[in-house]
Parts: C-alpha cells; structure tokens; sequence
C-alpha cells in the first residue's frame, strides 16, 4: 500500500496456518493493502499467493508446521527475528492476525509483539479462539498465549469461535461456518485501513485509535453490521446492539472507551448518523470516552456501515509513551480497603549526582521495563 507522507503506516501481519490464509483471503479483497505472513510450514506459504512472505524455523521445524507445539513455534521466531525486526521498523500500526491453539500462532505472536514493542510501533492483535469440540488442552494453549500477549500488545481482539456459532449452523457448510471469524477480522482491517488512510467528512484519526489502545488496559470488541435502501439507519443501530460480539449489546452497557466509524455514500443524511449515534449513546454509560468518525465513499451509495471498537476497561498504561521512568509511591497510612497504587515519577534520590551505568548505550539503572517499554501484567 502506498501511504502518502502523512500517513500512518498500517502494516497486517498473518501469522501461522490461520492468520496466513486470513490474510491472504483480506489481500485477494483489497490488493492495497499492506501485508506481510510468517509461518514455519513451507507449503501453506507457497500456497498462499502472497508476495510478502517469511519462512520461519526451517532449522527447528524442517519446513514443516510446529505440530501443535508451543514452544517448536516460539524457537522457530527466535531464530529468524531479524527479518521481522526489519519489516516492522517502518510501521506505526501493527495489526497482528492469528488463531491461537496451534502451535506456531500460539507459540510466535508473544515473540513478534515483543519484537514489535521494542520498536516502538502500536500493536493491536485480532486473534480467534478454539472451537469447544478442539479440546481442553488446545484451549489451554490458547489461553496462556493470550497472557504473554498482553505483556506486550497495546490491544487484543479475542474472536471466539465458539460465539459466531449456534445450533442452528450445525447442518451448514464446514467451510462456511470456519470463514466467520475471517469475516469479522475483514470487516475490521478494512475499516480500520480506511478510518486511518482516507479522508472522511468528520474524521478519526490515528492520534484517536492511538489513545484507544494505550488505554484500554489490554482487550477490545469489535463489531459491524451494514444495510442498504430505506431505513439502513435504523438496521444498523439494530445490528450492533444485537452483535454476538458483543454479546446482544451488554459490552456496551459497560463501554469504558468507544470508537465508532461510519461510511456511507453521498446521499448519507444527518438524521441516519443521528439515528446510530443515538441508539448507541443510549447502552453506554454518561462517563465513557467517546471519537466518532464519518467517511463518504461512492463505492457505498445507498448503503451505510458502522464499525465499533470498544474498551470494557480505561486505565493509564504503566509505561507512558515517552519511555519516561514511572515509579510507586506508598501511602503510610493503611486503609481496611485495598487500592491502586498511584503513580509518580520517580528520580534517583541520593544517587543523582552518581554517574549512571552505560553499556552498549543503555542505562543500567533504568529498569528494563522500562527501557524496553514492557507492559506490566496488572
């Protein structure tokens, strides 16, 4: 994708068997976009029609997939992180898309978000969740990669498979059904690729999503929903406060953080953003944090679409973007109820005359989550 000089770069990262064809399938829709798959198994990269491709762990796995083995998916990253260093150095947005369960999806993206935390540049990770009829042992894979996730991704999308299911799909296509989650990740990269790279007539802007994932202590929903023809207003606040997603409008009633992106085409009228503005304000509580963004395209005349993006949780990070040292400070007097620990700044006390340890251009004094901008797990 060429991006002009102003803005951001949004780089999409495919990574293992699911997140390779996902975002293969993505780049089939939308050939602009800029994307990049990583996985061990030779044959599902040559397979998938990508230019951008990274062939990992050839020394660990042979070509082969990881088989389901974390840690087989976490050596093979290990070993070939320079590449990855590389392709990430440009990028101010990384939208990492994977399932987790397996062994490469679940044993490489804690590896890649710590790369990609390291250089500076904003994660946000859409990843699926196993089905229930996968097993208890793939659920747990799945679940304890979510966990080193957070040390290090600024904002995970969980897209549980089980939840775009009922029984009612039972007798359905397989292939259908498994496409679901793709679906939703689509919706999701392309809107997020044109709230951030095209004009709209009130705009989102990357500072706006910026201060969303800085803040939404770790994970976000998603949901989007889209009709046509008279009333298209009405049918879309309907969708969204009926989205499994967000699970028939409950996430909005404890929204702490919501961004919402509207497109429609150049007979979009007032009184239809009016009408999905509206009904949404009205599942949220009075103190959530609130951007909203409109865009018109002619590709979408009579048509509307709205995309949610939504933080159940807002806390400041404990690293703050400009690397600066955040240190605790106690308050003597104990309380009967346990809280938060504020946060200040904290400096060198008897030591600030003290010349600093340096080594290879760091200070050693400096915590290393610090100086490697570490998330803490809270």
């Amino acid at each position: 994708m060429t991006n002009p000089p102003s803005a951001p770069r949004i780089l999409i990262l495919g990574v293992g068997s699911s997140g390779v064809q996902a975002v293969a399938h993505m780049c089939r829709q939308n050939p602009t976009l800029d994307a990049v798959v990583i996985d061990t198994d030779k044959k599902v990269l040559e397979a998938c029609g990508m230019e951008k491709i990274i062939h990992v762990g050839s020394a660990v796995t042979n070509g082969f997939s990881a088989g389901g083995d974390v840690e087989l998916g976490r050596q093979s990253i290990e070993k070939d992180s320079s590449n990855i260093r590389n392709q990430l150095r440009q990028a101010d947005l990384l939208v990492v898309i994977a399932g987790l369960g397996g062994g490469t999806g679940s044993g490489a993206l804690p590896v890649i978000t710590r790369i990609a935390r390291e250089a500076g540049t904003l994660i946000l990770c859409m990843v699926t969740m196993p089905f229930a009829f996968e097993g208890k042992p793939v659920a747990s894979k799945a679940e304890g990669a979510l966990k080193k996730l957070r040390t290090h991704a600024d904002a995970i999308i969980r897209i549980p498979n089980e939840t775009l299911v009922d029984r009612a799909d039972s007798e359905l296509p397989a292939e259908q059904v498994f496409s679901r989650s793709q679906e939703v990740m689509q919706d999701a990269v392309f809107a997020l690729w044109r709230m951030l790279s095209q004009n709209g007539i009130y705009g989102l802007d990357f500072a706006c999503l910026q201060i969303m994932l800085r803040n939404c202590d770790g994970f976000c929903h998603f949901a989007s929903a889209d009709a046509d023809g008279v009333g298209r207003g009405d049918a879309v606040a309907k969708g969204i406060l009926s989205h499994r997603l967000l699970k028939k409008g409950k996430v909005l009633e404890i929204a702490s953080g919501l961004i919402v992106g509207l497109v429609g085409g150049p007979n979009l009228k007032l009184s239809e953003i009016e009408t999905v503005m509206n009904q949404v304000q009205e599942k949220i509580p009075t103190d959530t944090w609130v951007n909203f963004g409109v865009m018109i395209d002619p590709a979408f005349e009579n048509r509307l679409t709205a995309i949610v993006l939504i933080a159940e949780q807002w806390k400041e990070p404990l690293v703050d973007d400009a690397g600066r040292q955040m240190g605790f400070t106690f308050n003597r007097q104990l309380s009967a109820e346990q809280g938060q620990l504020p946060l200040e700044t904290a400096g060198k006390g008897r030591f600030t005359h003290v010349d600093p340890t340096i080594l290879d251009n760091q200070d050693l004094d400096v915590p290393t989550y610090i100086r490697r901008d570490i998330k803490l797990p809270r």
